[in-house]
């Protein structure tokens, strides 16, 4: 079970913990790697990397190579880079100074190595359940959506430092999650909102303690770990838009660079029902857009869920870190929902309780990964 208070037991690793992760690197790194060939059989299995790399993750090689953008990219749809935060592209190319090989090779074996550790990192958080953990295991190296975690995209350093925030949160180590969640804000922006969660745990340790809201605010500023992890958390945003207001003078250029993206804030119920009523054509059975919006409605049925198990601070966070992004559109909402730990671990969970059910959902997401990896290479433009 996805719970932010854990047992001490559950943080020692098994041999079983460790190795498992490693059968799915090999079984997706195969099952990717084949559908490539299949859909490019004339390709040169060196380009393999590349073939992969579309979208943002063209725009994280070329960060990692050269930095941020002084101005506009005409190219590059009229838009600066600066939509893009800094933390995994600046790592990427930092060990590109230190190891010259080509950025996406580079870039897509250190993804593979985060998603590993991100996923012995959650053994914890999905209750020692070796059911659930196989499924979470599967699913971020081997299943559909996997590609997000093994190229080059931010989701999976996204995955790993939720990790460490909510495996800290639940020792009610709130300095040890500001840590996290600082880099988490440099990740991308929603990450910023991983303050709300360590906040709230903070309230809901007060209320366990005294058995009383009486005298929380003097309770909680009387804590000083705590008032230095609340000034920490939301550290690497701040220290984002301080770059940008010296890079190109607008701290904010992050956001109004949307624009050439065409996404405009409006009502989030606004965008879910126009993505829920665009009908397929072709004769397909669903349309991207429903597929997007379905992944949106999945963001907030896990909030309920994580609600009703009283995991609160997860709630919160899952709940803003899903509403925020909606309110600009439904591009991207399915690859947001998949790198959202507290939503996959909580699926996993409830997916790994049956054992027919787990041996189905498993089947399921090794052989969805082949036709996933098709369509990503094909231009499926609801998995951008």
């Amino acid at each position: 079970m996805y719970s932010t208070q854990l047992d001490p037991r559950a943080d020692r690793p098994t041999l079983w913990v460790w190795l498992l992760p490693l059968v799915f690197v090999v079984t997706g790194t195969l099952l990717r790697f084949f559908a490539f060939r299949y859909a490019q059989p004339d390709a040169e299995w060196t380009s393999y990397f590349d073939a992969l790399c579309r979208w943002d993750c063209e725009w994280y090689v070329r960060m990692a190579e050269t930095g941020y953008d002084r101005f506009p990219v005409p190219s590059r749809i009229a838009a600066g880079n600066w939509a893009f935060f800094p933390f995994y592209p600046m790592l990427v190319g930092l060990v590109g100074k230190l190891i010259p090989i080509p950025t996406i090779v580079l870039a897509s074996g250190m993804s593979i190595v985060t998603a590993y550790a991100a996923v012995v990192l959650a053994w914890p958080l999905l209750g020692r359940n070796i059911r659930a953990y196989a499924l979470y295991a599967a699913f971020m190296l081997s299943g559909p959506l996997s590609i997000y975690f093994t190229t080059f995209f931010t989701e999976v350093m996204f995955v790993l430092l939720t990790t460490i925030v909510f495996r800290a949160l639940g020792r009610s180590d709130y300095l040890g999650a500001a840590l996290a969640s600082a880099l988490l804000s440099a990740t991308r922006i929603v990450g910023v909102f991983a303050s709300l969660a360590i906040g709230l745990q903070a309230l809901l340790d007060y209320r366990t303690r005294t058995g009383s809201w009486r005298g929380v605010v003097g309770g909680l500023l009387g804590q000083p770990r705590l008032v230095l992890a609340i000034f920490l958390s939301p550290l690497g945003f701040f220290a984002y838009m301080a770059f940008l207001h010296y890079w190109i003078g607008d701290g904010l250029a992050f956001s109004h660079v949307q624009r050439a993206w065409a996404r405009v804030v409006a009502n989030p119920v606004f965008y879910l029902w126009q993505g829920l009523t665009t009908w397929p054509t072709g004769g397909a059975w669903v349309s991207n857009a429903q597929i997007l919006a379905l992944a949106a409605i999945g963001g907030l049925i896990a909030t309920a869920v994580l609600a009703f198990r009283r995991q609160w601070p997860a709630a919160l966070f899952v709940f803003v870190a899903t509403v925020i992004p909606l309110a600009a559109g439904l591009a991207s909402m399915l690859r947001f929902m998949a790198g959202m730990p507290p939503v996959t671990i909580t699926l996993a969970t409830l997916l790994g309780r049956y054992r027919v059910l787990f041996a189905i959902t498993l089947a399921g997401l090794l052989i969805g990964a082949w036709f996933t990896t098709l369509a990503w290479l094909g231009g499926n433009v609801a998995l951008v």
